[in-house]
């Protein structure tokens, strides 16, 4: 088992993360470090590649595993991220104004994160667009596209505009 030095800090910020060790895939979740392994099942790795793929060809600046700063110290991980304008090379995590679309591929351990926190925390720090993928029986990768509302209350949410394959939009 390997073991993780960590610095002694008071708040994790992007900077302190970017000093970890790369092997490992961190995230600030309520004031607290979460340190992940990446992602080794094959069908989450295809997809990331696909969707990037997919979204980089009309020359939009797309990264897989990019770190998104959120409001109130939060720091997440997204498996896709599209970026409004070409981000800067010098840092792994970027404030989540600087992103036109945030995509996350739902593994098994992921599951309310991607469908309920992320989206959530995505929306009201601004993101126009989300898509979150999962993986349906036949080992398909079905694509649920949502965009950014402002209902009267003032309150920010996804609305759900399509459900298709990843093979669809593709084509």
């Amino acid at each position: 088992m390997r073991t993780l030095e960590l610095p002694d800090v008071t708040e994790w910020t992007p900077e302190a993360l970017e000093r970890l060790s790369p092997e490992f895939r961190y995230e600030v979740r309520e004031g607290n470090l979460v340190v992940m392994a990446a992602a080794r099942r094959p069908w989450h790795a295809d997809v990331q590649s696909r969707v990037r793929n997919l979204l980089v060809d009309p020359g939009r600046p797309t990264y897989i595993e990019q770190g998104v700063i959120l409001p109130h110290g939060e720091i997440r991980t997204c498996d896709v991220g599209v970026f409004a304008r070409p981000p800067s090379g010098t840092s792994a995590y970027h404030p989540a104004a600087d992103f036109a679309l945030l995509v996350e591929v739902v593994s098994e351990g992921s599951r309310r994160e991607d469908r309920e926190v992320k989206p959530r925390l995505y929306a009201s720090a601004g993101v126009p667009e989300y898509w979150r993928i999962e993986e349906d029986v036949d080992g398909e990768a079905i694509v649920y596209q949502y965009r950014l509302a402002r209902p009267a209350d003032g309150s920010a949410t996804y609305v759900e505009t399509r459900v298709t394959t990843l093979t669809t939009l593709e084509a």
